[in-house]
């Protein structure tokens, strides 16, 4: 009977060990190892109707109408954007000061590597313009008829412009037209930074005018080709007369409602904004 009440006081002793244990020193050992247990265990989802609700894209709708999205998307460079800009170089000028003339079979792969060095500096005058940002996307280079190397490339931009607001058209449809803007005098305007400027310049006024017209318009498309003079013609110009002029083609495009105006009724207006009579 007295062995009995020992084992049955022996077997209380371990129940309570573990209490003892936990609570040694005064340190709340199963309150730590609760915490550290937390840690790794899976949280509960937050219900949905606690969560804090994610800002509404102020853009959706023109995810749902990728035939919009990629012209009047106004923080993203797309394709449906951009500036084709021209460079025209002779053998020596694609050469480093004091660089060798590699062999003429080599030339084309000169002009293809340095074409985006050369390219990209364009970028600046369509920031100084129409956009907020630039990148050269594309380049070609080929050897012209006197021997020069000709550079294209296409530079794509996020508009700097109000673009207008295509969401309040109902059953819209897209339209572009393109036009050659004007010169004056005789010549086409020398090839400069200053020229480029001002016909990307021009481009846009003319861009807005359409805007006040339809509610929305996007320049989608300028190309700076570069015409250069026959020797002939310098010959009965100024001396230092610049040889490589520019001409500028822009193209403008709306989302309007077919009943307002059709694809040949906003070229004749295009034409008649570009060029009045």
């Amino acid at each position: 009977m007295k062995r009995g009440r020992i084992s049955f006081l022996i077997f209380l002793l371990i129940l309570a060990l573990p209490v003892v244990a936990l609570n040694f020193g005064g340190f709340n050992v199963g309150g730590w190892i609760s915490e550290r247990t937390d840690q790794f265990m899976p949280q509960t989802a937050v219900p949905a109707a606690e969560a804090e609700a994610a800002p509404e894209d102020p853009f959706q709708w023109l995810n749902d109408r990728p035939d919009l999205r990629d012209t009047f998307i106004p923080n993203e460079m797309t394709q449906a954007r951009y500036v084709t800009v021209e460079k025209v170089l002779s053998a020596e000028e694609l050469l480093n000061d004091g660089e060798q003339a590699p062999e003429d079979a080599f030339l084309g792969l000169y002009a293809a590597a340095r074409a985006p060095a050369q390219l990209i500096a364009y970028c600046a005058e369509v920031i100084a313009t129409i956009g907020t940002t630039c990148d050269l996307t594309h380049t070609q280079t080929r050897e012209n008829r006197e021997g020069k190397w000709v550079m294209n490339g296409r530079l794509s931009f996020i508009p700097s412009s109000d673009l207008g607001d295509p969401s309040l058209v109902e059953n819209g449809q897209l339209l572009s037209a393109r036009a050659v803007l004007p010169q004056e005098g005789d010549l086409r305007p020398p090839n400069n930074a200053e020229t480029r400027a001002a016909m990307l310049s021009q481009a846009q006024t003319l861009c807005d005018r359409l805007r006040d017209e339809f509610g929305n318009c996007v320049l989608t498309r300028v190309s700076l080709d570069v015409h250069e003079l026959w020797i002939t013609d310098l010959e009965v110009l100024p001396a230092g007369t610049n040889p490589q002029r520019l001409e500028a083609t822009a193209e403008f495009t709306v989302y309007v409602d077919p009943m307002q105006v059709d694809a040949t009724g906003f070229a004749d207006l295009v034409a008649e904004i570009v060029n009045p009579a």
